[in-house]
């Protein structure tokens, strides 16, 4: 299921010499041994069980060297079943920068010679690698399918991240079995209407301002990144009618851009990478009643910097599925279309005239009937990784109903759906 990248893993010098000294003794109990053939074969053996028992015990007693084999270029095999929008990240994946242990080593690489250094609060752009005010980002890999690109990032300090940081090994009750860090970032394309300018903050447009993952030890962090291309489609072109617009769904839009070209580039501007600290501080806040109101909210560690990348992205279409509907209830309410890919299943929904989006909710269970997880912040974005998706059942719930009787129970999503289909991929 996870394709193995380990032929180049560079071998640590202490291992090295563990190895031989293995080698070693395995020749002399061969000299030792020349003419006995049936023990020679049985010593041999030994030497080898010596080498892997001498390896696996200096591996042990170095845990921070063995979580770093590999890493750069096998972020994605790593921490793929270790965040919320699991998927095989790593088939068919495009790997920008490999057969590195750490992110530094393959900046020094870049480097002329090998031989630049960092001046405190210097920032350092070298491709995919980059270093800002002592800390190396490193965008290694990338998976792409039609609804989402996913990004596999390594995030190195010069100094310790706080241990407060690493919230699943210290903070008691944390229920996430993964880390994860807050981002400030501008993200855009290279596409007209998804440039930098229709991308500005101002604009509200929504870039990646997460990355859940996993620290190696306490100065590494490597995680990944989900963009959802279908949320930055929809949220393309400019509102005609702004001020007339009651909700959302009153919106015009217009000069939307309806679909990305299978290869384009993908700005990622990091200005600031952050987590919240177990410390509290008490703050003033408003109910919803508007009464003023004493809250306790954590305190953050930020590390400003400039870390801009431009990645080149080719999307894998193969594993792209749609299957047409254009089923509705006697009241309108239905589905026109279903898509799969290779990480994640959607349905689209079919409402009668003056009808609300918000109002209902769609839900997908896998063949089993058992309702699909969320892949990434859209609820009804559903994963297909570890599930059998070759038939999907597909639900329109009311909303309300659905938060108030519904949600997780499949049985009841199926008796008091508004509308039901099976499809098969």
């Amino acid at each position: 299921m996870q394709n193995d990248r380990f032929d180049a893993i560079p071998i640590p010098k202490e291992l090295d010499s563990v190895v031989k000294a293995g080698i070693q003794e395995g020749i002399r109990q061969q000299k030792y041994l020349k003419k006995k053939k049936s023990m020679l074969r049985y010593s041999l053996i030994a030497a080898a069980a010596l080498i892997f028992i001498c390896a696996g015990v200096f591996l042990v007693s170095n845990p921070s060297l063995a979580a770093k084999l590999p890493l750069i270029g096998h972020i994605f095999s790593r921490v793929q079943e270790k965040v919320s929008y699991k998927g095989d990240f790593d088939d068919n994946a495009e790997v920008y920068v490999e057969d590195h242990t750490t992110a530094q080593e393959a900046d020094m690489e870049q480097s002329p010679k090998g031989s630049a250094q960092k001046q405190a609060g210097e920032t350092q752009n070298s491709g995919y690698v980059q270093t800002s005010n002592g800390l190396t980002v490193t965008v290694s890999e990338a998976n792409c399918s039609p609804q989402a690109l996913y990004l596999a990032l390594c995030i190195e300090n010069e100094e310790d991240f706080p241990a407060d940081f690493i919230k699943t090994k210290n903070m008691d009750g944390y229920i996430p079995d993964y880390d994860s860090m807050y981002l400030k970032t501008i993200s855009y394309y290279d596409v007209p209407g998804l440039e930098k300018k229709d991308r500005m903050p101002e604009t509200g447009k929504l870039s990646p301002y997460f990355i859940e993952g996993e620290f190696i030890d306490s100065r590494t962090f490597t995680g990944i990144i989900r963009v959802s291309l279908d949320e930055d489609l929809m949220s393309s072109g400019h509102a005609a009618n702004l001020e007339e617009a009651q909700t959302d769904d009153d919106i015009i839009w217009v000069d939307k851009v309806e679909k990305l070209p299978k290869q384009f580039t993908y700005y990622l501007e990091i200005s600031d990478i952050y987590a919240e600290l177990l410390e509290y501080e008490e703050v003033q806040a408003s109910d919803a009643d508007g009464d003023e109101i004493t809250i306790q909210e954590a305190l953050e560690k930020h590390y400003e910097g400039t870390w801009n990348f431009a990645i080149d992205v080719n999307m894998n279409e193969e594993g792209k599925q749609v299957v047409t509907l254009n089923k509705t209830n006697s009241s309108g309410i239905g589905i026109s279309s279903v898509e799969k890919t290779d990480f994640e299943i959607k349905a689209e929904l079919i409402l009668p005239e003056g009808a609300k989006n918000y109002d209902y909710v769609v839900v997908i269970c896998d063949a089993e009937g058992k309702q699909l997880d969320s892949q990434g912040v859209n609820a009804e974005e559903y994963s297909v990784y570890g599930r059998k998706t070759d038939t999907v059942h597909i639900y329109v719930c009311d909303y309300v109903q659905y938060m108030d009787e519904l949600k997780g129970d499949e049985q009841k999503i199926a008796e008091g759906a508004l509308f039901a289909a099976d499809v098969d991929f």
